[in-house]
């Protein structure tokens, strides 16, 4: 079984090594970058946690969080402390949306 790892603010991070899950703190958005890009390329990570606002950033960075030609690693978005954005949500919106060819109508 692969690896299962945090990459955020060390806060959090205690929070996931108290459930077992890898922690790697960053200092900024440049830090989480370079160790996303890493963590991406490597074989054994099967699961990638981070918070909302750390996949806003990365994300308009243009940060790949998958290994080209494969579905690894699983990409998990959690909320921040002070609670969910949203955008994750969006974002999977937009692609199942693009993929039926069909803008879908949520109900809230």
């Amino acid at each position: 079984m692969g690896r299962i790892v945090f990459v955020g603010n060390r806060y959090i991070g205690m929070l996931m090594e108290a459930i077992g899950v890898e922690a790697i703190p960053t200092f900024d958005v440049i830090d989480a970058e370079k160790k996303v890009r890493s963590l991406v390329s490597d074989d054994d990570v099967d699961v990638l946690v981070l918070t909302e606002d750390m996949y806003i950033e990365l994300s308009s960075r243009r940060v790949k969080f998958k290994k080209e030609g494969t579905n690894r690693p699983i990409l998990m978005v959690i909320p921040t402390l002070e609670g969910a954005v949203g955008k994750r949500v969006e974002d999977l919106y937009n692609l199942v949306s693009q993929a039926v060819g069909v803008r879908l109508q949520l109900k809230g």
